[in-house]
């Protein structure tokens, strides 16, 4: 039997049939969705934290730690030393590193001490320049303080603000008590640093006290309240001595919920504790001063 042939033509018309029905056929498919990008890394609380977490590698004017410190402080009216430190070398470390790098950007005006007006003119007597044969530690030793405000620390800054002093006749840092004339009076331009209530741990009130520190009954309009801690839970942070400025954080959820948390162990974290820590800075540990 001859095999049947298609002519030429028809087998072109068929061909031509097929692959419009071909095309048709995928017209009507929809397209595929394009490739989906990968998800953008979610920041986490512990590297927001990370971001503005300062560390220091010596409680010393010069550590850039300190020196960023005291930048952040700067603007302020008052700066003021949370209690529950007294009598750690950290403590009188921190203080005077602070208050010396503020010396020496010619912002501070007025330390302010948790003493006798009496007292206090006798330290600010030395701090002035008032001629005398007595070394600083010796005028501490002897001043009518308290025996735990006669420390190293405040030997130390003495002999700092004594040759401040000498030097800058017109830009004068005094020292005061709390509540006394030369707090009253201090320059709002300029800051004050308080050193904090003596004997007095940190509670719901101590925030407020220690604002109005200048005068009695009258906050400070512009109040920075440094809280220190060793808290190890915060070594994911600060594995090290540093800083954090509480009030530079996002308000973002994760965050307010990290500071509850974390308030378990350090009240002072809490956003809604009425002492509720500014600047908090943690120490790698926590040593007995040495007695002056």
């Amino acid at each position: 039997m001859k095999p049947f042939c298609m002519p030429a033509l028809a087998r072109h018309l068929l061909l031509a049939g097929a692959a419009s029905a071909l095309l048709a056929a995928c017209a009507t498919q929809p397209a595929p969705p394009p490739p989906a990008e990968p998800p953008a890394q979610r920041q986490s609380v512990t590297d927001t934290l990370k971001a503005h977490a300062i560390p220091v590698a010596a409680l010393k004017p010069e550590d850039p730690g300190i020196a960023a410190l005291a930048r952040a402080v700067s603007g302020a009216q008052l700066v003021s030393f949370a209690s529950g430190w007294s009598a750690s070398q950290e403590d009188e470390d921190l203080k005077g590193a602070l208050t010396e790098a503020l010396v020496h950007s010619g912002r501070l005006g007025l330390l302010v001490l948790d003493v006798s007006c009496d007292g206090a003119e006798v330290l600010n007597g030395y701090a002035s320049g008032n001629a005398t044969s007595m070394l600083a530690a010796d005028v501490v030793r002897s001043a009518p303080i308290e025996q735990s405000q006669k420390t190293a620390a405040l030997a130390d800054i003495l002999t700092v603000l004594r040759g401040w002093n000498a030097v800058n006749p017109d830009r004068p840092v005094q020292v005061s008590g709390k509540h006394c004339k030369a707090a009253a009076s201090a320059d709002p331009e300029r800051v004050s640093v308080f050193w904090g209530l003596d004997q007095l741990p940190a509670h719901t009130g101590e925030k407020d006290l220690a604002a109005a520190a200048l005068q009695y009954g009258e906050p400070s309009g512009n109040h920075v309240w440094l809280v220190q801690t060793d808290d190890e839970g915060l070594s994911g942070i600060l594995p090290a001595s540093g800083w954090i400025d509480l009030r530079a954080l996002p308000g973002t959820s994760d965050v307010v919920t990290w500071r509850q948390d974390r308030a378990v162990t350090e009240p002072l974290l809490r956003p809604q504790h009425p002492s509720s820590a500014d600047i908090l800075f943690r120490h790698a540990g926590r040593t007995p001063s040495a007695p002056l």
